[in-house]
């Protein structure tokens, strides 16, 4: 008899032990998941997004927005075979010029004191208020728009065709001059090579061609 009851001691407690250790199981079974999730969330929202990639474009656009403390722009231009030239160094309050024009005879048909000379350079410096000359001090003469003087660029790739690009430096014929320059002069044959840095633009070359002339624009900033 107390075999037996021996017995059926041992039977309940193993079966309690067993129920203990289910429970136990199950409970371990129903915190995993919800750990894992825990812990899978966090290591999600430590994550940062990946930066999207430039490309030279909005590389080119940037550099170009910037603020420069000067703006160095030289304009070569032939027409048949007169050469002029004409030279500006731009901040924000104020343009450095000099620029060559052909000398033209008196409209009333007297020489006196009139020049032979092919062509006359007009210095002197204009002084900027709001992007608009309000004042010269020296030889008067008709300067471009100061925005065009320092330069106005839409760099977009469908503006441009066969381009070249390597480490700062890009090269390309423009196949939008209205979009690329924001004019609607009727300009033929552009072509442009920019070098830049990683924080600004060092120098712009453009060629272009008018009913007339050939033309060669080259911009130089200074940071």
């Amino acid at each position: 008899m107390k075999n037996t009851m021996k017995k059926i001691m041992s039977i309940v407690l193993l079966f309690a032990l067993l129920m203990a250790f289910s429970a136990c199981s199950k409970k371990e079974e129903v915190q995993t998941p919800n750990s894992e999730n825990s812990e899978g969330e966090a290591l999600q929202q430590d994550k940062s997004p990946l930066e999207t990639q430039k490309t030279v474009y909005d590389v080119l656009n940037e550099l170009s927005k910037q603020q420069y403390q000067k703006v160095h722009l030289h304009i070569n231009t032939h027409t048949g075979d007169i050469e002029l030239n004409a030279n500006y160094s731009l901040t924000k309050n104020e343009v450095v010029y000099s620029v060559e024009q052909m000398n033209l005879l008196p409209t009333n048909g007297m020489l006196n004191g009139a020049s032979f000379e092919p062509k006359k350079t007009f210095e002197g410096t204009a002084t900027i208020q709001n992007g608009t000359v309000i004042q010269f001090d020296g030889d008067e003469v008709t300067l471009p728009v100061y925005d065009e003087l320092k330069g106005s660029f839409d760099f977009k790739e469908s503006y441009f065709r066969n381009v070249q690009t390597e480490d700062g430096k890009f090269s390309a014929e423009v196949v939008s001059v209205s979009g690329f320059l924001g004019t609607d002069r009727q300009l033929s044959n552009m072509k442009i090579a920019v070098s830049y840095e990683e924080t600004s633009l060092k120098k712009l070359v453009i060629t272009y061609q008018t009913a007339n002339s050939t033309v060669n624009t080259v911009y130089e900033f200074e940071k």
